[in-house]
């Protein structure tokens, strides 16, 4: 016959539950920090200077498609070239109802190439021959 009082399988059932709990709050927590240290990144044609807007030390870009991307004045901001492709990496904000045509401050700069050597297929010269 079982005993009505013992407790130690539901205490062991608590212990593991408890430990789930804890792991899936770990994972959680990696994929949200994960996001915020990697942040979002969009690929962009860089048409110029929001000339709209004067902050000191800091640019709004204009791009295609556009977006609003400002960008600190620095070495990286300096590099750009009007016509080029860029992967524009941002800070990811967390959120209900996040707009799309939120500022986005631009954490880092990648050249992707420039259209002036893009061929018809809408590729980098260099990878147009690559089979």
């Amino acid at each position: 016959m079982k005993n009505a009082f013992n407790l130690s399988p539901l205490a062991e059932k608590l212990r593991s539950d408890a430990r789930s709990l804890v792991i899936a709050a770990l994972l959680i927590g990696g994929l949200i920090l994960w996001f915020v240290m990697a942040g979002r990144t969009d690929r962009v044609i860089y048409r110029g200077v929001d000339q709209a807007w004067a902050e000191p030390g800091i640019v709004h870009l204009k791009t295609d498609p556009a977006g609003n991307y400002v960008i600190q004045r620095n070495a990286e901001f300096a590099a750009m070239k009007v016509g080029c492709v860029y992967d524009l990496n941002y800070d990811v904000v967390f959120g209900r109802h996040q707009s799309n045509d939120r500022i986005k401050t631009v954490r880092r700069v990648t050249l992707v190439g420039c259209q002036t050597s893009w061929t018809g297929s809408g590729q980098p010269s260099s990878m147009s021959g690559a089979v």
